[in-house]
């Protein structure tokens, strides 16, 4: 007898679903045929089964809005002063929270992972833009921090750059590259060489301290920036988003399901794409019928509960008037907020 693969804490196989034979000979019911009813237990069964660092702690609670994930984060202030730094290294942690990540009872499993997935994702890229250190007029700055007065930005309008089409010199570009610091490391010029429409690859040679935690930096020595012009400004943007990149990568190998990782480069994109073919084809339930409108009407009672409210505000004009210039003919419009708001 061949063996069935197990299902997964709040699934339910939907009635006459179909079973798919894998290369190895087990059968397995595909996720799209599965109905979905996860409470807080089954959630933390999951999430349990979820690896990183070991410095990243995946929570799972609930409060009046649902179900929720939540990044906790232990490691040292990252506004501490060089002093503070290396004294706080040599003692207690800290721990700190990221935002919640709500996860509705009826989201399919693979998406609960993947969500944790993203808050991994997040938080980190949280922390790898506070640990990018700008020295500006003597003082040191995080230009690139979420923490910075979005909607004092966005009304004194006076951050936008007046330099994208000036050329950085060699030597400014030197003297920029010696401002920046990155988790206690720093740069330094190792190479530049121009690429087509007007691209740059700037090689960076990086030195870490004593102070350097993130561990994609423990072994690294040099940093390719691309940067989309050569002015000052493209080049600080590149360089964060080689960074960004950085982090992500690490998180792509490193993040598990079972032991599995699904996001690493090491999976086969040939064999994945099989592995979908083979149980996403619609010969698969075409012949029966029954099902087939079994399989329609709950994947519209899923997309139903998603289905958001237009408030009787000026945000919801705003969504009414947008949606007015598109002939939709399909999916589930808004349903319309009954109370006026205060």
């Amino acid at each position: 007898m061949k063996s069935q693969l197990p299902l997964l804490p709040g699934e339910t196989p939907m009635p006459r679903a179909p079973q798919v034979q894998l290369d190895d000979g087990t059968n397995c019911i595909p996720q799209h045929y599965l109905s979905y009813h996860h409470t807080i237990e089954s959630v933390e069964t999951i999430v349990a089964d979820i690896s990183y660092d070991s410095c990243y702690l995946l929570f799972v609670d609930e409060d009046n809005g649902g179900i929720f994930i939540q990044v906790g984060i232990i490691g040292v202030d990252n506004y501490l002063s060089k002093a503070e730094l290396s004294k706080a290294k040599q003692g207690c942690k800290k721990i700190v929270y990221g935002r919640r990540w709500r996860v509705e009872p009826q989201l399919p499993s693979s998406e609960i992972i993947q969500t944790a997935y993203l808050a991994l994702l997040k938080a980190r890229e949280h922390e790898v833009r506070e640990l990018v250190k700008y020295n500006e007029e003597d003082k040191t700055t995080t230009p690139f921090s979420c923490h910075h007065d979005l909607p004092l930005m966005a009304m004194s309008r006076n951050t936008n750059t007046d330099d994208d089409d000036i050329a950085l010199p060699i030597s400014r570009l030197q003297q920029v590259i010696a401002k920046l610091e990155y988790d206690g490391g720093k740069f330094a010029l190792s190479n530049l060489l121009p690429l087509a429409n007007g691209q740059q690859l700037i090689v960076l040679d990086y030195v870490k301290s004593d102070s350097t935690q993130l561990p994609e930096l423990l072994t690294l020595q040099q940093l390719n920036v691309i940067t989309e012009s050569a002015s000052e400004n493209a080049f600080l943007f590149s360089f964060i988003d080689a960074l960004l990149h950085l982090s992500q990568r690490h998180v792509e190998e490193h993040f598990e399901f079972k032991g599995f990782a699904r996001f690493s480069r090491h999976n086969s994109v040939k064999k994945i794409s099989q592995l979908s073919a083979r149980t996403r084809h619609k010969g698969l339930t075409e012949d029966d019928k029954e099902f087939a409108q079994a399989f329609k009407q709950n994947n519209y009672e899923t997309d139903e509960s998603r289905v958001p409210k237009f408030p009787k505000s000026r945000l919801g004009d705003k969504l009414r008037s947008q949606m007015q210039a598109f002939d939709i003919a399909s999916g589930i419009l808004p349903r319309i907020e009954n109370k006026n708001r205060a």
